[in-house]
């Protein structure tokens, strides 16, 4: 029975995506049961607040389509209170069990009279559990005496202990029976409780695991108890110990559980839920602190290595609304013959990314593959997997100088499913991996999706991360190769030349405009008119600029197959002693048939602004130049397309509410350098 976490904004409002992925979380992880609004699920923060806590309920109900007995805990200081609140819910809802326990503050009343009054004056039918547990509830303890009292009352269903008084648990384990469940609330005492109990009993019994908010080891540990596993009992208590010492947050013990276990599902789900942590991490006042990046670092690393040792079962997303778990994603993709072959699947890693495209490394027993979603709607090729006309003009199939070059190109498109496999005589003029399959047609799932072939390596930025600060000691040659070695690459990429400029695939199958300068105003111009929609006051020094540098785009005739997103994420390394090899080019959701300066914009304002070392800059420029002289004005032009491609981000970030405020400083410091 897992008491279940809340999480909700400042207002103390239900976060209703997030609460819905835990639900379906713990469904995942082996809850038999949950329990909303008890300690760990902030029960005392919405005991008065009942509008949000029937929206949690109706959540709960809806996301476990009521398959699983659903507790809910009512809280309070006042026997009144705790009726009133019984009978409303109880009368809504005659599927919910209830917890009451004693009251919040410490109280000279008796105990009993307390509870006696609460049995009495309640007109439901509702299961009803007790909740012992003096620690968090002001040092109200109940005794077996008065437990064994309310036996034969028809609502009272169980009783919940910590099971630290030996005495008291063996005069409780003598009331269990078919219509009296026994539980243990406190985790370190779970297989010292389940070993109390005699074996034809225990399935009666249950534990009530905060930990199960994360990891299925209390679940493992339940069924090693019904099935008389005493070794695995031990084995896998001492793992759940170890758990709580790495996740939950010691360092104030009220609150630990909450804190920590907050923190790592958040960190779990980081990529699904796409905001930050710190958007969500909300802590009743008096339970919260600060963690500290020890803290968080030890949490993270822990959730990390539980995902290996597969001691959780996560959720995947197919979009923003669609969350599958592993069978579900076997199940989707099983007809496709090619992932037939591939063995059987093993694991799912990711998502790396989820802006444009949601992505997840799948390991099979034969291959990893690269598995791309596209879910942004907005994006503007949404419909077309690029990849399908790219590929037959890197190795030359599709040759953009033939007579029939758009007709073929029209085939292309049409076609909704398929693949492109190179073939080994003929590779590609740079390193891609194998388009495996794709699918346009949204049948399947409601996104077009790629699988690619998995390219080994690490990003150049993850390599460079890696070597920083030791690079010009034993690294410098190998470095200064590999950036020759992407010149090189560049320079090939670069060589595929076409007889118009196109600004996106769809119109290679028809005629487009040659001058340069006419796409070029347009494209600034477009960005400006986008960008007064934000205010944005700065349309005129932009347009003076355009103006007094545009000669320098005038001899730009020649159109050319472009990456335009070419830089140290999208290239993949490996790492070997004598050389770092470029493995393969990634990510070709941008490319266009455009000019050559424009495909060195990101290298130099992500890669090389951040390497920061003439030496490297011109190994790569040395490179490429074995393909093509640079003049002196190269370089200019890059800082015109720099500034268009600052103008772009800055249009998409405001757009997309996100932070536009580097774009904008980056846009004023092109237009300050010339001025």
């Amino acid at each position: 029975m897992v008491p279940s976490l809340t999480f909700y904004n400042k207002k103390n409002e239900i976060n209703k995506e997030i609460q819905s992925l835990l639900i379906r979380h713990l469904l995942v992880n082996g809850a038999d049961s949950i329990y909303l609004f008890g300690v760990t699920g902030d029960g005392r923060l919405f005991s008065n607040n009942r509008i949000e806590k029937i929206k949690l309920i109706n959540l709960t109900l809806e996301s476990t389509g009521e398959k699983i007995p659903i507790l809910v805990g009512v809280l309070g200081n006042e026997a009144e209170e705790i009726i009133d609140e019984l009978d409303e819910l109880g009368k809504k809802y005659d599927n919910l069990n209830f917890v009451i326990a004693p009251p919040l503050i410490e109280t000279k009343s008796d105990l009993e009279s307390y509870f006696t009054v609460i049995f009495d004056s309640i007109s439901i039918k509702n299961p009803i559990f007790i909740s012992n547990n003096p620690k968090d509830f002001a040092g109200n303890e109940i005794n077996p005496k008065f437990i064994k009292k309310l036996l034969d009352i028809p609502n009272f269903s169980g009783f919940i202990d910590s099971f630290d008084n030996i005495n008291n648990s063996r005069s409780y384990i003598q009331m269990i029976n078919q219509n009296f469940s026994l539980l243990c609330g406190k985790e370190e005492n779970f297989q010292k409780f389940l070993q109390l109990i005699p074996l034809n009993l225990r399935k009666y019994c249950g534990i009530i695991p905060k930990i199960g908010n994360l990891v299925n080891i209390a679940s493992k540990l339940y069924f090693c108890a019904i099935e008389d596993k005493i070794l695995d009992l031990h084995q896998i208590q001492d793992q759940l110990n170890d758990v709580r010492n790495n996740i939950y947050d010691f360092k104030i013990d009220k609150g630990k559980e909450e804190r920590g276990l907050k923190y790592a599902f958040l960190y779990l789900y980081k990529d699904i839920i796409q905001t930050s942590i710190e958007d969500h991490y909300n802590i009743t006042p008096e339970l919260k602190r600060e963690l500290d990046q020890i803290s968080k670092g030890r949490i993270q690393a822990t959730v990390n290595y539980l995902l290996n040792q597969k001691a959780i079962y996560q959720l995947y997303s197919l979009g923003k609304e669609e969350i599958y778990q592993l069978d579900d994603i076997i199940n989707t993709f099983s007809n496709i013959e090619v992932l037939i072959k591939q063995g059987k699947l093993k694991k799912i890693i990711g998502p790396y990314d989820a802006e444009t495209n949601i992505i997840y490394r799948v390991n099979f027993e034969n291959s990893q593959l690269i598995f791309r979603f596209r879910t942004l709607k907005s994006f503007k090729y949404e419909n077309l997997i690029k990849e399908k006309v790219l590929f037959p003009l890197l190795d030359g199939s599709l040759n953009p100088n033939l007579e029939k070059f758009r007709e073929k190109v029209k085939e292309i498109i049409a076609v909704k499913k398929g693949d492109y496999i190179f073939n080994k005589d003929n590779p590609p003029i740079i390193p891609v991996g194998n388009l495996i399959y794709y699918d346009e047609t949204k049948q399947l799932i409601p996104y077009l999706f790629s699988i690619q072939e998995y390219i080994h390596g690490k990003s150049l930025k993850n390599l460079y991360d890696k070597y920083k600060g030791e690079i010009f000691s034993f690294n410098k040659s190998k470095f200064l190769n590999l950036f020759s070695d992407m010149g090189e690459i560049l320079g090939k990429l670069h060589n595929i030349k076409f007889n118009s400029f196109q600004p996106d695939i769809y119109s290679l199958s028809k005629e487009a405009k040659s001058n340069w300068l006419e796409i070029i105003n347009s494209e600034f111009e477009n960005q400006i008119q986008e960008a007064k929609k934000y205010k944005f006051n700065q349309e005129d020094e932009i347009r003076d600029f355009i103006k007094e540098h545009i000669y320098l785009l005038e001899n730009e005739t020649e159109p050319v197959l472009i990456h335009n997103d070419f830089q140290w994420n999208n290239i993949i390394i490996k790492d070997d002693p004598i050389k770092f090899q470029i493995r393969g080019i990634i990510d070709f959701d941008n490319w266009r048939i455009g000019v050559r300066a424009q495909d060195f914009v990101r290298m130099e304002n992500i890669t090389f602004k951040v390497i920061n070392h003439k030496d490297i800059k011109l190994k790569f420029y040395e490179g490429y130049q074995k393909y093509y002289n640079i003049d002196e004005n190269f370089y200019k032009k890059i800082d015109i397309y720099s500034l268009l491609s600052y103008m772009k981000g800055y249009n998409n970030a405001m757009e997309n509410q996100g932070n536009a405020d580097f774009l904008l400083a980056e846009i004023k410091h092109k237009l300050n350098v010339y001025y």
